[in-house]
């Protein structure tokens, strides 16, 4: 999975005042509050950038890892975003969700905060995907067959422990499970 840490630390706006905050000035306050209603992100340290306004009687908050986004509704992988429209203090994202399409709706506390969460989001929408795949043909032009096939099986082994690891994380497969799955799968490298 593609990590977006570098371009959220560099363009994520920090403006505490509108409620935007980036690693590595996180408030360790209102990031232990937001991460409560995050079950899915495990550590802090995990988190890049993340957004929280206090309205009247609800609070709005997104926040940012190196490879998803979460927002009290939904979490998706960055690099499934395929558009963004503003509405107001609303974003309408363009989600690829197993090749169809499909809207979600995040709200937040302003239309400044709703203009520059946006911008955000172009940015990740626009991130050029093509140089990763040069730079790979690249590094493997000068390799034989053998060599190529050889990272090939190495990249979907360890894709597939991720998979894992993420069952392991949700309780679906218990740690024993886990360990001597991922065992199998790394003597096939041997």
């Amino acid at each position: 999975m593609r990590s977006y840490r570098v371009l959220l630390v560099r363009k994520f706006p920090e403006n505490p005042t509108l409620g935007f905050y980036r690693h590595p000035k996180l408030p360790s306050s209102l990031l232990g509050r937001t991460l409560v209603r995050f079950l899915h992100v495990t550590s802090p340290a995990d988190v890049v950038a993340f957004y929280y306004h206090n309205g009247f009687l609800r609070s709005y908050e997104v926040l940012f890892t190196d490879t998803h986004v979460y927002d009290k509704e939904a979490y998706f992988p960055l690099e499934d975003i395929r558009g963004v429209q503003r509405e107001g203090r609303k974003l309408i994202l363009q989600i690829n969700h197993v090749g169809r399409i499909l809207p979600h709706t995040m709200k937040l506390g302003s239309e400044l905060a709703a203009e520059l969460m946006q911008r955000v989001f172009d940015l990740i929408v626009h991130v050029p995907k093509e140089d990763m795949i040069e730079r790979v043909i690249e590094r493997r032009a000068n390799l034989n067959l053998a060599s190529v096939q050889w990272l090939e099986l190495r990249d979907e082994v360890l894709r597939t422990i991720d998979l894992l690891y993420e069952k392991y994380q949700e309780g679906k497969l218990s740690l024993l499970e886990y360990e001597m799955l991922r065992e199998d799968l790394l003597r096939r490298l041997v």
